[in-house]
């Protein structure tokens, strides 16, 4: 059996598990699906709800070249996790070691340190090293060792299976309410506010330019209908993505206006930004006053559309 930093031992009053295993970054509306099959069964067998979710994402471990951005922080994954029905989340740290542990090897720890009577899986599911321990390997090893396996059908949108990979593109190309549709909350950015180049407030709508404190997925550049999470409570804002065309940028930056009054600026702060809805494109005006021009009109449009919507949780 394999010594797994974030699974340890069970007691022997310990118990049992049902358990669910993944990256659930996003935990999207099909990880949700897993999770609430998974309180299901754990409730009908007295046992605790667990998902095993890694840290960091495998795939940035085994394929450098390929690891992904994050649509969740750590924390953030964990709270959408007990918010979907988990009652337990253990979090295995991925390492090179790690990646190469067995799947029997995998499945025995499993077993023995949680207890585990039921294992959740989801379309395309497989564990253990070169990913030897799909569903095949997992109902035969299941049916010697006291627990068994099912599986949860995908949840769908537009004839494709939800998932993280097709979250990330949508925000690629600005696609934030498709995104926002499959995750089923608003995705949101977290970071601290820095002190930027002040153009903003030169133009009269001053911004919290948001440095993220993690590789996020970022979308794509535009103007954004959003909130700002700042002092316990969700405020409205404009947010703009991207290189600043308007003055020759150089870097992209994330620049969010709260379109309310605001006590004091928020520079030093950790604050939040959900995304509602693209207006447009990042693009050049021959002057500030054509800029201005244009982001009055997009205020009045982010004020009027988050008249009409809730913010988030």
């Amino acid at each position: 059996m394999a010594v797994i930093e974030g699974l340890v031992p069970r007691s022997k009053d310990a118990r049992p598990s049902a358990v669910t295993i993944g990256s659930y970054d996003g935990v999207h509306r099909g990880h949700r699906r897993v999770v609430q099959r998974l309180r299901r069964e754990a409730t009908r067998d007295a046992a605790v709800a667990t998902v095993v979710t890694f840290d960091p994402h495998p795939r940035c471990v085994v394929d450098r070249e390929g690891c992904p951005c994050m649509l969740t922080a750590l924390d953030e994954r964990r709270r959408l996790l007990i918010q979907a029905g988990a009652e337990r989340v253990a979090v295995v740290r991925f390492t090179e070691e790690f990646s190469r542990v067995s799947a029997r090897d995998f499945c025995d720890t499993l077993v023995d340190s949680l207890a585990m009577r039921t294992l959740i899986v989801g379309p395309g599911f497989a564990l253990g090293h070169r990913r030897a321990g799909d569903v095949a390997f997992l109902r035969a090893y299941a049916e010697t060792h006291r627990f068994h396996v099912v599986e949860v059908k995908p949840s769908t949108r537009h004839g494709g299976a939800v998932s993280s990979s097709r979250i990330r593109a949508a925000l690629r190309e600005g696609r934030i309410a498709e995104a926002n549709a499959m995750l089923g909350w608003h995705y949101r950015l977290a970071g601290s506010v820095v002190r930027g180049e002040q153009l903003g407030t030169e133009l009269g709508f001053p911004t919290a330019n948001v440095e993220l404190g993690q590789s996020f997925c970022v979308p794509a550049d535009g103007v954004y209908a959003s909130w700002l999470h700042a002092r316990g409570r969700w405020l409205p804002a404009a947010t703009s993505i991207g290189m600043r065309p308007t003055f020759n940028g150089k870097q992209r930056v994330i620049e969010a206006h709260v379109i309310e009054d605001l006590d004091g600026d928020l520079l030093g702060e950790q604050v939040r930004v959900a995304f509602l809805r693209r207006l447009r494109g990042q693009r050049r005006f021959r002057s500030r006053e054509s800029l201005k021009i244009a982001m009055a009109q997009d205020v009045r449009r982010v004020r009027a559309m988050l008249q009409q919507a809730r913010p988030p949780e």
